[in-house]
């Protein structure tokens, strides 16, 4: 199976207040799983798909997102 390179721009939905250059690090518990420790941060090509991510993390926050570079 041949890989395609997706090109961006590319999204994070989160409730997290980021400023411009802070960076997306692993290792913090999943928002989804709080047992989980993340060894990944999600991105997405998809702007809808990062909107509903924000609006779907449990917690206090507004719901954002942000363009992000990999």
């Amino acid at each position: 199976m041949e890989k395609k390179e997706v090109k961006g721009p590319f999204y994070h939905g989160t409730k997290a207040d980021l400023k411009t250059g802070d960076l997306l690090t692993a290792g913090f518990t999943s928002n989804y799983h709080p047992d989980v420790i993340m060894n990944h941060v999600y991105f997405t090509a998809l702007l809808n798909g990062a909107g509903l991510a924000a609006e779907i993390i449990p917690g206090e926050g507004t719901p954002r997102v942000y363009i992000v570079e990999p």
